[in-house]
């Protein structure tokens, strides 16, 4: 059976207040919520977990921490496939904000079919971060995201972006970022490799939108 998880035209509310209105979605690819502090993504995020319309196994992250031993006693390390004891060796060698990433190793170690994830920034370095989604989209794990730095969306398929209370655009993420002037009408600039490659378009040096230094550099500076 196909898995789905979709919401259909679902206001949030607070006390009579309307945090975010007509908000649907159908989700089936990875997809990051952007917001301002304050715009009601978290909230919205707690709120969708008495969501019924979806078929798959869902799993949801709220900040949550855990504390272990021998964590590869307790994740059964050996019986797992050789990739997954890659990204759990590469992703908890540090010891900081370990309690963070064992409690998102816990969730995301059930496979699930849908990742709901809040803002990771300031709890887990870029480099994580980045370790992370990777990982998920390499076990087609379906991830939807919400977080008010830029920077992140680039590591997803699909981009919503929430401004007073509503959806102001939407989209594949290359499309929606490539709209430079609505971005920043919005209150937001466009994530660091992006704009630097827009700007060397201007000049003739480059045609594509980049989004890491690696693939900046790669159609800078091709390899023989």
């Amino acid at each position: 059976m196909n898995k789905y998880w979709n919401i259909d035209n679902f206001d949030l509310k607070i006390q009579d207040k309307t945090i975010l209105a007509d908000f649907s979605v159908d989700f089936h690819e990875s997809t990051c919520l952007l917001g301002e502090s304050g715009s009601g993504k978290s909230l919205l995020l707690k709120e969708l977990v008495k969501n019924k319309n979806y078929v798959g196994n869902v799993a949801f992250y709220f900040g949550e921490t855990r504390i272990c031993g021998n964590w590869k006693q307790e994740v059964s390390y050996s019986q797992l496939d050789k990739n997954v004891q890659f990204f759990l060796e590469k992703f908890l060698e540090t010891t900081k904000s370990f309690p963070y990433k064992y409690a998102i190793v816990l969730k995301i170690l059930s496979f699930p079919d849908f990742f709901f994830c809040e803002d990771l920034h300031g709890l887990l370095s870029r480099k994580e971060r980045m370790l992370l989604f990777r990982f998920l989209k390499e076990q087609h794990i379906l991830i939807f995201y919400v977080t008010n730095d830029i920077e992140d969306t680039i590591y997803f398929d699909y981009l919503i972006v929430l401004k007073n209370n509503n959806i102001a655009m939407e989209g594949k993420t290359l499309l929606v970022l490539k709209e430079e002037k609505l971005m920043k009408l919005l209150g937001f600039s466009l994530p660091f490799y992006v704009n630097m490659s827009r700007q060397l378009s201007y000049y003739g040096l480059l045609e594509d939108v980049c989004l890491s230094k690696e693939e900046l550099e790669d159609k800078l500076w091709p390899s023989k």
